[in-house]
């Protein structure tokens, strides 16, 4: 009798360590595939946020650039009238023929490529600040997103902070973009 409690006893041991482990792979593999879907959708919403973002300052990149030839038109435009209406007055000369060779003022084009360059670095300045911000609010969404940690998380209170306050900067062409699911390119002239 003694041995086939004995029997029984580790039977039952062994039914119950296989019914534990059952339990453990069960709950591991719910755990681990919980916490790969929360952080996958929360890439692919930052993932989305990045790639406005990144439209956002290219189409305001090429808009700030395209100013920039019409600006130099119109400056030389004023500074060659006001050469001109200068050295021979509103009416202009009233010589039959002039035999001069006029010097106009130049206007230096490198100031409007030191322009262009500045709002070229400063968008993309901005556009790795405004990645950053993508990247830090995704990876704090995955991790509240958690079941583990996220229940840690949210019995100590957080998120404490409408993560939804905190928006890239972005423009009316990526925002139209994204809404309507078409890119119209940008227009130049």
């Amino acid at each position: 009798m003694s041995k086939s409690k004995g029997n029984a006893l580790v039977t039952t041991l062994v039914v119950v360590g296989i019914f534990v482990a059952i339990i453990g792979v069960a709950v591991g593999s719910y755990i681990s595939n919980y916490n790969y879907g929360n952080r996958t959708e929360n890439q692919i919403v930052a993932s989305s946020e990045n790639n406005e973002n990144i439209l956002a300052q290219y189409s305001l990149k090429i808009s700030d650039m395209a100013q920039v030839p019409t600006m130099y038109k119109d400056d030389v435009k004023e500074v060659y009238t006001a050469a001109i209406t200068g050295r021979y007055g509103a009416d202009g000369s009233k010589a039959m023929f002039q035999w001069l060779k006029e010097k106009n003022p130049d206007l230096d084009p490198s100031m409007y490529v030191r322009l262009q360059q500045a709002m070229e670095a400063g968008r993309n300045k901005f556009e790795n600040a405004q990645t950053e911000l993508i990247d830090i609010k995704r990876g704090y969404k995955t991790n509240l997103g958690y079941l583990w940690k996220g229940m840690w998380l949210r019995i100590a209170g957080y998120p404490k902070l409408n993560l939804d306050k905190y928006k890239i900067i972005t423009s009316t062409h990526a925002q139209e973009t994204f809404s309507t699911g078409v890119d119209k390119g940008i227009n130049l002239r």
